[in-house]
């Protein structure tokens, strides 16, 4: 009984855990933060099956050297996300998406919408993301 018991806690706490997971899996534009243009759709690499072209560490270079060179005062925000995604439509095929490195900063202060968002591609190319 002790065992049956036992097994039940365990199936429902696997049980829990995968519905939470599926939950903080959605894109990030459905759970009301990352890219706000509705144009454009940042997808999560799910299935990666080959190393980028460009490191993460090299295209952090990249985007800050992109914010001393558009003068963007990152002095109250901290680097909160880093992350390899596939940048385009969401009616676009993933092979056809441009895939890179996104940063995002979020303001010391906690205000929604004051966030630095950089996009490096592959290709060492850097671009701010729209905010609020």
């Amino acid at each position: 009984m002790q065992r049956a018991l036992i097994l039940l806690a365990m199936l429902l706490f696997v049980g829990f855990c995968l519905q939470a997971g599926a939950q903080s899996s959605q894109p990030a534009s459905s759970q009301g933060h990352g890219i706000k243009d509705q144009s454009t759709v940042a997808s999560p690499m799910a299935k990666q099956t080959h190393r980028p072209r460009l490191s993460l560490q090299e295209a952090l270079k990249i985007a800050q050297g992109f914010i001393d060179q558009e003068h963007i005062d990152i002095a109250p925000y901290w680097l909160y996300r880093a992350m390899f995604i596939l940048l385009g439509d969401e009616h676009t095929a993933d092979q056809d998406k441009l895939p890179g490195w996104h940063f995002w900063w979020v303001s010391d202060t906690g205000e929604l919408g004051n966030y630095v968002e950089i996009f490096v591609d592959m290709n060492g190319r850097a671009s701010r993301m729209p905010s609020m």
